[in-house]
C-alpha cells in the first residue's frame, strides 16, 4: 500500500457513501458551495463506491472519501468498503461520518484504516474543516471519538476480544447460552467461559447488566 500524503485544499476531491438520499442531498449542497472542494460523486453502497473509484481515470479520483459506516442491511458494510480501500495501491483518505459511535465502531474503522471519525451530530462547519483537514493527510477525530480514545488509552474501559464481543452481541439479541455457541460454532461451555470472562471485566454479575453497562460504556451497539 502506497504512503497517503496530504493534496493542496484547492484540489480536494470528494466522494460521498451514504445510503439515505437526504443525507447525500445535504452533502452535496454543502460541499458544492465550497470553492476550494469538488464533489466528484456519490454512491449509495460499497459496490457502486468501488466501481466509480476504479473507472476513475489516473489522479482523477477522491482525495477524501466521505463514509457511513451502515449502508444498509443485505449489502457490504462501510467498514468491509473501507479495507478494499485502505489495500489499493494509492488510498484515498477516507473520514467517517456515521451516527452510530461506540467503541466498536470507532476502533473498528480506525483499524480498517479510517483516518477520522465524526458523528452525524456534527455541525456543518465542524464537517468542512474534518474533510480539509483529512485531504491535508491530518487525523480527524469529533468530540464522541476523542472522549472514547482517552478512556480507552487511559485504561477506564474494559477491553473485551473480539469474541467477547461477538458473544456479548449476541446476548444483547436475548439468545441463551446454547444458541450462543451453536451461531459461533462453539461449544456451550466456551460460550459459557466468554461470558465469565466479559462478566468479570465489566464487573457484573447478569447477563441484563452486561449488556446495559457494555452500551453505557460503548462496547455494545443494539438495533
Amino acid at each position: 500500500m502506497a504512503v497517503r500524503g496530504p493534496v493542496s485544499e484547492a484540489s480536494a476531491r470528494i466522494l460521498v457513501v451514504d445510503d439515505h438520499p437526504a443525507i447525500r442531498l445535504g452533502l452535496r449542497v454543502l460541499i458544492e458551495d465550497q470553492i476550494d472542494l469538488e464533489l466528484i460523486g456519490e454512491a449509495s453502497g460499497a459496490r457502486e463506491a468501488m466501481a466509480l473509484i476504479q473507472q476513475a481515470a489516473p489522479g482523477e479520483g477522491p482525495d477524501v472519501v466521505l463514509l457511513d459506516l451502515d449502508l444498509g442491511q443485505g449489502t457490504a458494510s462501510g467498514l468491509d468498503l473501507l479495507r478494499r480501500l485502505d489495500a489499493l495501491h494509492t488510498p484515498p483518505a477516507v473520514l467517517v461520518f456515521s451516527a452510530h459511535s461506540s467503541d466498536t465502531d470507532i476502533f473498528a474503522a480506525i483499524d480498517a484504516g479510517a483516518v477520522g471519525f465524526l458523528g452525524k451530530e456534527t455541525d456543518p462547519g465542524a464537517l468542512l474543516a474534518g474533510i480539509r483537514a483529512a485531504a491535508r493527510g491530518e487525523t480527524v477525530l469529533g468530540a464522541t471519538a476523542v472522549r472514547r480514545v482517552l478512556r480507552r488509552v487511559r485504561g477506564n474501559v474494559p477491553t473485551l476480544s473480539a469474541r467477547e464481543v461477538e458473544v456479548l452481541q449476541l446476548l444483547g439479541e436475548g439468545l441463551p447460552n446454547r444458541q450462543i455457541a451453536a451461531r459461533l460454532y462453539i461449544s456451550e461451555a466456551t460460550a459459557k467461559g466468554h461470558l465469565a470472562s466479559i462478566y468479570t471485566k465489566l464487573g457484573v454479575d447478569t447477563r441484563g447488566a452486561a449488556v446495559a453497562t457494555a452500551v453505557r460504556e460503548g462496547l455494545l451497539r443494539l438495533g
